[in-house]
């Protein structure tokens, strides 16, 4: 699983390009189908983590695609937003009809770009973590330092972990994204953004916000008192830091502690 797979059923051309691109602008991955038909087809095959439901579709309505996917077992989890301009002609009826037919959430058209990625975002953020099945933990390692990075994937690789690197912030928030690490490594002065800026985001994303964050930087020893490292790391949203220069035995143990709390 690369991106949180939303998928979007509506057949109105220019309403899917405009909600596409909010999405994929906000890392989410966006499937389209066009009818009621093809919805059902796409919710069962591809398993999207949320659906954008039309009511008006050109076949089978969304109420009733709706109601047919909650009784489905396997796709029961999945949250359904509905969306549909109907309601102005029923005077707020349409919002019970979804209710009736287990929608989790009903928004009127026009919708409002940042009202329905706010919805998005907490619908995925009640909905729990899935995560893929790996014979291996993957970490994702975010510094700038080539050695560094060359040591502590030899290390990491050695115990059985599977390392992705990232050389900046900004590629490390995308692969966060697109590659769903177990756990991540973070630097903190990187070229661009700094790791407690990257820390903060990847806590403020419904995707990202559950993997644990150990960061990793010599700042603590360029401070008055080095503790004030772990107060900004954690005031960042971290989960924990290691002053470097890195000691083996603690990195790994603090990595098998913060997994174990996040698969358990």
């Amino acid at each position: 699983m690369k991106k949180t797979k939303i998928l979007l059923v509506d057949d109105d051309p220019d309403f899917v390009t405009a909600t596409k691109l909010v999405l994929e602008k906000a890392g989410y991955e966006v499937i389209h189908a066009d009818t009621g038909k093809a919805g059902l087809q796409s919710a069962r095959q591809d398993k999207p983590w949320l659906i954008i439901l039309d009511v008006m579709l050109p076949d089978i309505n969304g109420f009733s695609v709706c109601r047919e996917l909650k009784d489905d077992s396997d796709c029961v989890a999945i949250p359904i937003v509905l969306l549909t301009s109907v309601s102005a002609q029923t005077g707020g009826y349409a919002e019970n009809i979804a209710k009736e037919h287990k929608a989790d959430l009903y928004i009127a058209k026009p919708v409002d770009s940042s009202k329905l990625l706010e919805a998005v975002n907490a619908l995925l953020a009640r909905r729990p973590a899935i995560k893929e099945k790996r014979t291996k933990a993957k970490i994702l390692l975010v510094d700038d330092d080539p050695d560094m990075v060359e040591a502590t994937k030899q290390i990491l690789n050695a115990h059985n972990y599977d390392v992705i690197t990232a050389k900046d912030g900004e590629e490390g928030i995308a692969k966060a994204r697109y590659e769903n690490p177990d756990l991540i490594l973070l630097d903190v002065i990187m070229p661009g953004k700094d790791g407690y800026t990257v820390s903060y985001e990847l806590r403020k994303n419904a995707q990202t916000r559950p993997i644990p964050i150990i960061m990793l930087t010599a700042i603590g020893q360029q401070l008055t008192r080095p503790e004030y490292g772990m107060d900004i790391a954690i005031d960042h949203l971290a989960d924990d830091y290691i002053n470097k220069p890195v000691d083996t035995q603690t990195l790994l143990k603090k990595i098998e502690k913060h997994l174990a709390f996040y698969s358990g």
